[in-house]
């Protein structure tokens, strides 16, 4: 650093350095003028892996999902002007999901601010209403102590971490610069550096500033069922051995065989006329709802009808959509049984039941449709120890959720649940694949494959095994399940948007193996042939919603018939 050749670029390299000594492992480079000092100082680090993405809003997304998978901040680096309005998606699911993600952007010094000069925009607060914490930093200078530029970078990753007094989320730091951009030499005071000696002649190379995380205090459970999203994995190592009854949400890291199935459960128990004897066996004294929300619109329902709900892990966002929560705890938890701590008989004799039957049902089914693609996809990764699983926010992740398709031991589960948006997906997923080094599987419906095309360019340039499965309905399916969808003037063209267009030609022209299988045995062979190889495939499954919403009925009825039969 004592030989940058500029004051830009010793400020910029004394950040990233700092980024690296707090755990920072991955920045995403979108290409710009202005960013220049920025992305030369990443790029020439060498101990973080630096990645280009063309589009501000695709790289957003690649660095939220290294995010996802390593708890460890993704870096995105991105220009001045409209280049930051492009990151406010991502931004919003960073907070929602409270994973954090550090936004460096470029901007122009404050003379060419608000007079007419190109590319400059009002930005510096631009993100605000998302992001955690928003810092607008001065332009370089030596008169300025080095030590501000690492206490802000200190400050930056522990508000995104979540280990300043607040939740985790996006944070913004907007760098002006002056020329010059490039590493060009321009005299600057060396002895600049004299203030942080201790931390220039740290052998450890430990960072300017340590934070240290709240201990989490252990909470004690008795006579209560817990219900499980999204959480973290000090919280998941508590509960992995759990002894009493769990329902498992498809997000939690939880789902297995015992704890996936409660909307199957609850179909039976509610729809229609419902089953009163299945209701009765379902009760429960207490309710700990942990984590984020979870998918299944039956079980939120379920939760809503009992005065015992306490909320672990809640916060900001407020986890609490009915309104009827009793206690909610923020701090960090992990959780022990109760000495008098029991399974709960109903809800397990229910469990086994109910998914027993919908596994055969699915088995017996002959087309490949939505659920059978994921049931024969997920099947597939059992031949591997590790990898992700990353569901789309629309029908996919509703699928694997209500007919307890949780992903194999060893394999993690990721999504967007956060703000549930369905942009960014295949981007998400490359960011799983490049933190992990694991192979990703991630079943993304066609609009949403629509919103993300350009993200395919980020997957041309993947080693790691990366299989997008575009469930292709020809359309928004999920709309068939709203009031709307009785209103035939104006659903189809308004709401379920059919756009006639195929997937495999387009992963061709970004280069992508490319698949399109018509049978559930193909499609299976694919998979697996997919998982063996280096580099991105693209599996296309074209389907009717129609059909795939006969499927579902047809497995949902079988496990009604079952527990029908099992609770009289």
């Amino acid at each position: 650093m004592h030989n940058a050749p500029n004051i830009n670029l010793a400020w910029t390299m004394l950040a990233v350095e700092e980024c690296f000594r707090l755990g920072v492992r991955h920045a995403v480079i979108c290409p710009g003028s202005r960013s220049a000092p920025l992305a030369i100082a990443f790029g020439r680090h060498g101990g973080i892996q630096t990645h280009v993405a063309h589009d501000e809003r695709a790289g957003a997304f690649m660095a939220l999902g290294v995010a996802k998978s390593s708890g460890v901040p993704g870096v995105l680096v991105m220009t001045s002007g409209t280049a930051v309005a492009n990151a406010l998606p991502a931004v919003v699911e960073a907070r929602m999901s409270r994973t954090p993600l550090l936004v460096f952007s470029a901007d122009r010094p404050p003379e060419l601010r608000d007079c007419g000069a190109n590319q400059a925009i009002s930005q510096a607060a631009l993100l605000a209403g998302a992001a955690r914490w928003c810092c607008d930093l001065p332009c370089p200078t030596d008169e300025i102590a080095a030590e501000y530029i690492l206490s802000t970078v200190d400050e930056a990753f522990a508000r995104a971490c979540g280990d300043a007094g607040a939740q985790a989320g996006a944070v913004h730091l907007n760098w002006q610069f002056r020329e010059p951009l490039a590493p060009e030499i321009a005299p600057w005071n060396i002895d600049w550096f004299n203030t942080i000696v201790r931390w220039t002649k740290d052998k450890s190379h430990a960072p300017w500033r340590a934070t240290r995380s709240a201990t989490a205090s252990s909470v004690a459970l008795t006579n209560t069922l817990v219900i499980v999203g999204r959480c973290s994995q000090v919280i998941r190592e508590s509960l992995s051995k759990w002894r009493g009854t769990m329902l498992a949400d498809v997000t939690s890291g939880l789902a297995a065989k015992g704890t996936a199935g409660a909307d199957l459960v609850l179909r039976a128990a509610h729809d229609g006329q419902g089953n009163a004897a299945l209701r009765e066996a379902l009760r429960v004294k207490a309710v700990a709802v942990i984590g984020d929300a979870v998918v299944s619109k039956r079980l939120n329902a379920w939760i809503n009808q009992h005065d015992a709900v306490t909320l672990f892990g809640a916060g900001d966002p407020r986890v609490d959509p009915s309104h009827r929560a009793s206690i909610s705890c923020c701090a960090p938890v992990v959780f022990e049984a109760g000495a008098r701590l029991e399974p709960h008989i109903g809800w397990k004799r229910a469990l086994s039941c109910a998914t027993r039957a919908a596994f055969s049902a699915i088995a017996s089914e002959r087309e490949l449709v939505e659920p059978t693609a994921i049931a024969d996809a997920t099947a597939a990764c059992r031949a591997l120890e590790r990898g992700t699983i990353f569901y789309g926010s629309s029908m996919p992740i509703r699928d694997a959720d209500f007919l307890a398709l949780h992903p194999p031991t060893g394999w993690q589960a990721g999504s967007n649940r956060g703000a549930s948006g369905i942009d960014g997906l295949f981007a998400s997923a490359i960011g799983h694949a490049l933190a992990s080094g694991q192979p990703v599987v991630a079943f993304v419906g066609d609009v949403s494959a629509l919103h993300d095309l350009n993200s395919l360019q980020l997957a041309s340039q993947l080693n790691t095994p990366l299989v997008l499965i575009v469930l292709n309905n020809d359309g928004g399916g999920i709309f068939r399940y709203l009031p709307v969808a009785k209103h035939a003037d104006v659903f189809n063209k308004l709401f379920t948007t059919p756009h006639g267009r195929a997937f495999t030609p387009i992963a061709k022209a970004f280069g992508l193996a490319h698949e399109s299988p018509s049978t559930r045995a193909a499609f299976s062979k694919c998979v697996s042939k997919a998982l063996g190889r280096k580099g991105a495939t693209l599996i296309e499954v074209s389907c009717t919603a129609t059909a795939s919403e006969a499927a579902r009925m047809r497995i949902t009825n079988t496990s009604t018939t079952a527990l029908a039969k099992e609770f009289r």
